[in-house]
């Protein structure tokens, strides 16, 4: 006679068992999601899921992928403590916009032959004809608005023009913080950065509403077991807004702030190095 052997089990969504359910090694399944759990203890007992649907996904138990998707066009990044997420892609600052004309022309507005609208900042546009680089100021074109670059001449049929358009480039996509500090309580996480990043340059503004303004600039650094400092450039419209410690906890090289008032908001920007 065959021997069935059934495991602990719930069909119940998003069921998960809890340590005082299993037994070290014992398995159980959520039959509703088809997923697997185990008990481990390495010093301290915990659920593992084993599932091919995971509700959570972690690697090595140090890198967190995220639950849910991003929205189009974003790219998956790290906080560089193991942890994932989607955000924007950092733009390179310029954009070109390509117009094969089909008919005489002097006005280029409008979508582009890819279908992307013109639009750029007067005085930080270039445009070439052919591949020819044009002269602004009313000799080759006008630009005297955001959407339309007028031509001294016509553009015929069969012509290429291209707009290069400059914008401002963010060169710290993904390395800056923003923190509204409601306590003037000592040692604030300001900022926490995995020791592989062995040394940070940070941009540092805080602000608040009756205090006024105070930016620095800081050097942070670590050798894997100490976190060392320098703050300079220091300059408040009223007085200092904060003090500055640092230290490495959790495997973490952490810049520390204490307010000087209550209700302190305080942003940074950040240039890492490895």
């Amino acid at each position: 006679m065959a021997t069935e052997i059934k495991f602990k089990r719930s069909s119940t969504q998003n069921d998960v068992p809890a340590t005082s359910d299993l037994a070290l090694g014992e398995v159980a399944i959520n039959t509703y999601h088809g997923r697997m759990y185990t008990e481990k203890n390495d010093g301290s007992a915990a659920i593992s899921e084993i599932g091919s649907n995971p509700a959570s996904f972690t690697i090595n138990d140090a890198i967190t992928f995220p639950t849910s998707d991003g929205t189009n066009g974003q790219v998956m990044k790290t906080n560089g403590s193991g942890t994932l997420s989607f955000g924007d892609v950092g733009g390179s600052g310029i954009t070109i916009f390509k117009y094969t004309i089909t008919s005489n022309t002097t006005a280029i507005t409008g979508n582009d032959d890819d279908g992307a609208s013109l639009s750029y900042t007067v005085g930080s546009e270039q445009v070439y004809l052919n591949g020819v680089k044009l002269v602004d100021a009313g000799t080759d074109y006008t630009a005297t608005n955001t959407t339309t670059v007028t031509l001294a001449a016509n553009a015929i049929s069969g012509d290429v023009v291209e707009i290069v358009c400059v914008t401002a480039a963010d060169l710290v996509q993904g390395y800056y913080t923003a923190g509204s500090f409601a306590a003037t309580t000592a040692n604030q996480v300001l900022s926490a950065n995995a020791v592989a990043n062995k040394a940070i340059k940070y941009v540092i503004n805080a602000t608040h509403a009756s205090a006024g303004t105070h930016a620095a600039e800081v050097l942070l650094i670590n050798d894997g077991s100490n976190a060392h400092f320098v703050q300079y450039g220091d300059i408040f419209s009223t007085a200092s807004l904060f003090t500055l410690t640092s230290d490495i906890s959790g495997g973490n090289m952490r810049l520390l702030v204490t307010p000087a008032n209550t209700n302190t908001t305080i942003d940074t920007f950040q240039i890492r190095h490895s």
